[in-house]
């Protein structure tokens, strides 16, 4: 168990939550067996009063492993349209026509494969030891199926981007510093770094968002402090995903010019520990409403089983017996089991197979609701959805 803060190394920290959770939430496996006995472990959620920064004070990073079973991919049309913006805002922000942009952490390379096929001008270079496949898929992109290393990095990058990886790195900052290494010699190069805002997670009380995987919750504040170095600038944090994420910018190796006096908010104690106090409920309110459907011959459902749908599942039905069905669109993921609570999970086609029956679905993430409902209406008509509170949308 930590007993200093992963960013400023204060000790005024404070436990809030505990709670066992899957290790590896965006892992199936092929029998329930294997399901029920993968490896599960602690989420300690601990606060900073110094940085206002929230992480898991009892992560141990040995037992993450990061392979080809991992797979967090999200195959919508959303999150597609999503990808193509952040590209578009890229490359006209930092000019990268003919430019070289570096990848850390770019899972199984979506985004990536979507960048260079808008921008076959640029060259990028995807680092992962998740991914799988070509090496070399386009004449414009590679693949290093290995962790990041100071080696991988042999051109001036014209962008660094990461993308949903500091919040799985144990320490942050010393990562930041070792992105930033093999660089150290060459002025003002622009970093752009995507990670889930943990003021959302709060402010909206999305308990099944805390998770193993994740051992950093960021606050903008946080950020500041795991920015703002001798050798690094933060310039700007903005939010994308409807709210969802934080997309941070700045610079290694900046000059004065490049600083900006900023000032960034940081999430309230009150608001964290209400959030923490409502999880209880929020799992007791949700648990009746599924009850009351089930008990009037609904079939209950939950749509979208990556960390969402696996930490919510595991939470309100750990022994299998209230959700009849979990559905999800990542082809790599159907006919395959949720970790722990072992959650069968399918195709949106079997909606035709309970057409007799009425249904319930739980929508995991806000955000794809009209795709979801577009999706079912083609299979039924007389579906109803609610969110992971219990409200009807």
């Amino acid at each position: 168990m930590k007993k200093t803060c992963p960013i400023c190394k204060g000790k005024e920290i404070n436990s809030l939550f505990s709670s066992d959770v899957p290790v590896l939430q965006n892992r199936v496996y092929d029998s329930i067996i294997e399901a029920k006995e993968s490896t599960k472990a602690s989420v300690n959620l601990t606060h900073c009063n110094t940085c206002n920064f929230t992480f898991n004070a009892d992560f141990d990073d040995s037992i993450i492993l990061y392979d080809e079973k991992y797979d967090n991919a999200v195959p919508s049309q959303i999150f597609t349209q999503y990808y193509k913006a952040i590209c578009s805002y890229l490359y006209k922000k930092y000019g990268l026509e003919n430019g070289i942009i570096y990848d850390i952490g770019c899972g199984k390379g979506t985004f990536l494969n979507i960048f260079c096929d808008l921008y076959p001008m640029v060259k990028a270079i995807g680092i992962d030891p998740s991914y799988e496949g070509d090496l070399n898929p386009r004449s414009n992109l590679t693949f290093i199926k290995d962790f990041f290393k100071t080696e991988h990095v042999t051109d001036r990058p014209s962008l660094i981007i990461s993308r949903h990886v500091f919040e799985h790195i144990e320490f942050p900052k010393e990562f930041l510093e070792l992105i930033r290494n093999p660089i150290a010699a060459i002025k003002t190069i622009p970093v752009f770094i995507e990670v889930p805002d943990f003021g959302w997670i709060v402010k909206n009380k999305t308990f099944w968002d805390i998770c193993y995987e994740h051992c950093n919750y960021f606050s903008e504040r946080s950020i500041e402090f795991m920015f703002n170095n001798s050798w690094s600038t933060l310039n700007t944090i903005t939010k994308g995903f409807g709210d969802q994420y934080l997309w941070v910018e700045g610079v290694f190796n900046g000059g004065e010019s490049d600083s900006l006096d900023l000032e960034f908010p940081e999430i309230e104690k009150k608001e964290i520990t209400n959030f923490i106090e409502s999880i209880r409920f929020s799992e007791d309110q949700i648990l009746r409403i599924v009850e009351d459907y089930k008990a009037n011959d609904y079939k209950i459902m939950v749509w979208g089983m990556a960390t969402k749908g696996v930490i919510f599942t595991n939470r309100i039905d750990k022994e299998n017996k209230i959700i009849d069905c979990c559905i999800d669109i990542n082809k790599e993921k159907q006919h395959k089991y949720s970790p722990l609570s072992a959650h069968f999970i399918q195709e949106p086609s079997i909606l035709k197979s309970v057409s007799e029956s009425k249904c319930l679905i739980i929508v995991m993430n806000m955000n794809y609701l009209e795709e979801i409902k577009k999706e079912v209406s083609s299979f039924r008509t007389d579906t109803i959805f609610i969110d992971a509170h219990g409200i009807e949308v």
